[in-house]
């Protein structure tokens, strides 16, 4: 067992690295990319790929954390030309993009992803477009699991991460008291994942190279035994 970490561990050390060795088959000069969030292997494939290329990045905001403003001030201390752009302009600009490049939490047995929220509905505007939707992830996020919807494997993050508790007061009874705006029952959620379906994605570039997502199943039958499937 401790042999087998051991592996896992090399493995997941070295998967970056072997990500961003692919960058160059796969984006050519002068392209758009768009990304959103912050993740150490994306920013790992731009970096190799700007060392032979010259393009421009994109980067949705990634509200409420912002971690896609702390995305695109990493590439642009890169050498990368990097614009950050609100959520909701995504799919606006989405016709002036040639790539969609993404991290993801999980692939799931399906082709599928959890992915940080907001994810899918780039997805969406990337699949109406006709963009390709390209995901750098190791295979240590290769799950046995399955995800039906965007419920399946959700984390709800805190509300006052979309509205401080200072900005309303309530009584008891959870209703708002009286206010400038108004008295009102205020439900908030903040959903911390995404679900994407495997048809919204055009590609996987893996440390092993690029899969379809209908090819994952084949990956699973290589890294998991079927009793695993069910722990």
């Amino acid at each position: 067992m401790i042999e087998e970490i051991g592996l896992l561990v090399e493995e997941m050390r070295g998967a970056e690295t072997h990500i961003a060795e692919q960058a160059v088959e796969h984006l050519y000069a002068r392209e758009v990319l768009l990304t959103f969030g912050l993740s150490r292997t994306v920013q790992a494939f731009l970096k190799e790929a700007a060392k032979f290329r010259r393009f421009e990045v994109i980067v949705a905001e990634s509200a409420p954390s912002d971690s896609g403003q702390r995305m695109a001030k990493q590439l642009q201390e890169m050498g990368i030309d990097t614009t950050v752009i609100s959520d909701a302009a995504v799919f606006a600009l989405m016709p002036a993009v040639n790539k969609v490049i993404v991290g993801t939490h999980a692939v799931m047995a399906n082709g599928g992803l959890v992915a940080h929220t907001g994810a899918a509905n780039i997805a969406a505007a990337a699949k109406f477009h006709s963009v390709p939707f390209v995901v750098c992830t190791g295979l240590h996020k290769l799950s046995p699991l399955y995800a039906f919807d965007c419920d399946t494997w959700q984390e709800a993050g805190a509300p006052s991460q979309l509205l401080k508790f200072d900005e309303l007061s309530f009584d008891t009874a959870g209703e708002a008291d009286a206010h400038p705006h108004g008295s009102a029952i205020v439900d908030i959620q903040n959903p911390g994942f995404d679900y994407v379906e495997p048809g919204l994605i055009s590609l996987f570039i893996t440390n092993i190279g690029g899969h379809n997502p209908s090819y994952i199943y084949r990956l699973l039958a290589e890294y998991y035994d079927p009793q695993d499937y069910n722990l």
